[in-house]
C-alpha cells in the first residue's frame, strides 16, 4: 500500500503535492507517510506549503471579484450608473422645483425651451465628468458654455421657432461643444497663469 501511494505521489506536480499537504488530516497513515517522504526528496517545506496556499487564496479571491464583476459590472460601470442616477435626480428636482413656483415666476415659453436643453446638457456634462467636480476650471467653463449655449438656443428658437423632437437631440449633442471649447481655453489660461506665477516666484516652485 505504501508503494502505491510513493508511486502516486512521485507522479503527481509540485501543486498537486501541496494542495495534498494542506489537508493532510484527510490522508491514511500510509498515504501521509509517503506523500512526506515525497516532499523531503522534493525539498519543499512548510514555507513553500504556505506560499502556495497564499497563491491558492489570492487566485480564489481574483476569480470571486471577476465573477462579482461579471454579474453587477465593475466599480466604475456602478458609480457611472450611481451618477447618472443622481444626475436624473437632480434634472427632476429642479423641474419640479420650477412647476411649484407660481405663473409669474416663469420664464416665456421660447426661455423655458432653452433653459431645459441647457439643464439636460449641463448635468449629463457634470455626470460624464464626475472626474473634474474638484477643478474649478471645470465649473467655470461649465457656467460660461452653458450661458453661451443659452443664448444660442434661445435665439434659434426665436428664429426658426421651437425645436422637433431630432432637433432637440442634437442640441443636448452640440451642447457638448461649446463646453469643450471653452474647457481648453480656461485651462490654456490657468496653465499660462500658474507658469507666470511660477517666474515671479521662482522659490515657490522649485
Amino acid at each position: 500500500m505504501l508503494n502505491e501511494f510513493s508511486a502516486d505521489y512521485s507522479a503527481r506536480s509540485d501543486d498537486e503535492l501541496l494542495v495534498l499537504a494542506s489537508d493532510r488530516g484527510s490522508l491514511t497513515t500510509e498515504a501521509a507517510a509517503a506523500l512526506e517522504a515525497e516532499l523531503h526528496r522534493r525539498k519543499l517545506t512548510e514555507v513553500d506549503q504556505a506560499e502556495h496556499e497564499q497563491f491558492v487564496r489570492r487566485s480564489e479571491q481574483r476569480e470571486a471579484k471577476r465573477r462579482r464583476r461579471k454579474i453587477f459590472g465593475t466599480r466604475r460601470n456602478i458609480s457611472t450608473w450611481v451618477d447618472l442616477f443622481w444626475g436624473l435626480m437632480a434634472i427632476a428636482l429642479i423641474w419640479i422645483t420650477y412647476l411649484a413656483l407660481p405663473s409669474r415666476y416663469h420664464m416665456k415659453s421660447d426661455w423655458q425651451e432653452a433653459a431645459t436643453d441647457v439643464m439636460f446638457v449641463s448635468v449629463f456634462i457634470a455626470v460624464a465628468s464626475n472626474s473634474l467636480w474638484r477643478t474649478i476650471a471645470f465649473w467655470i467653463s461649465l457656467t460660461i458654455a452653458s450661458a453661451i449655449e443659452l443664448l444660442v438656443v434661445h435665439a434659434w428658437i426665436q428664429r426658426f421657432g421651437n425645436f422637433s423632437r431630432w432637433e432637440g437631440k442634437l442640441g443636448v449633442l452640440v451642447g457638448f461643444g461649446p463646453f469643450l471649447a471653452v474647457y481648453a481655453i480656461v485651462l490654456r489660461l490657468q496653465r499660462t497663469f500658474d507658469g507666470e506665477e511660477a517666474r515671479e516666484n521662482p522659490s515657490v516652485h522649485p
